[in-house]
């Protein structure tokens, strides 16, 4: 087994990984919906808005969604909840399946290596350009930084996937056994 299977197979450093995934996912979300409540209730409820000022609101919950969209993905990605079409794969043998999954991987690595390479491009290109009046601090190279990082844990789970699926390939009795004991 090479160094980085080594390194990944630390159930403690995956277990603190999906932890984190999870933790700050939530709160981006609770941040969002936060954003967006607040600014349903000036708006409508307090009418503040000839007085006081939340335009940032609306412009945080909007790139909280990006950053929720891709890190949710992610997560996703983790438990194998993307949509598919379980009919097709359900007709071949177990070890079909296996190769199957691995050429979704293949593909979905090559497709998610392409938008970190691009994304990074254009937080390069974009890092001083504001995003608008309300969060002064904010550039939209910022914003661009969720795609790499929601992108590159993606591509961390499909290398896990991917050691899960090669270890059933080389032993499949030892891994069904596994799977059993969980």
């Amino acid at each position: 087994m090479g160094m980085v299977a080594k390194v990944l197979e630390k159930k403690g450093a995956i277990r603190f990984v999906d932890t984190f995934a999870d933790v700050v996912g939530g709160i981006a979300l609770a941040f969002m919906v936060f954003c967006v409540l607040l600014q349903v209730f000036v708006r409508y409820f307090v009418n503040l808005m000839r007085v006081v000022s939340f335009a940032w609101t609306e412009e945080m919950a909007r790139f909280l969604l990006i950053f929720v969209t891709f890190w949710g993905a992610a997560i996703a990605m983790r438990r194998r909840e993307h949509i598919t079409i379980p009919i097709l794969i359900n007709k071949v043998s177990p070890r079909a399946r296996l190769f199957l999954h691995l050429v979704f991987i293949v593909v979905m690595g090559i497709f998610l290596v392409v938008v970190i390479v691009g994304s990074t491009t254009m937080m390069r290109v974009t890092w001083r350009t504001p995003v608008g009046s309300g969060i002064s601090w904010l550039t939209v190279g910022r914003v661009y930084v969720f795609v790499p990082l929601g992108c590159g844990l993606m591509v961390l789970y499909l290398a896990l996937w991917t050691i899960e699926i090669l270890r059933e390939l080389k032993c499949p009795e030892h891994v069904s056994q596994e799977a059993k004991e969980k």
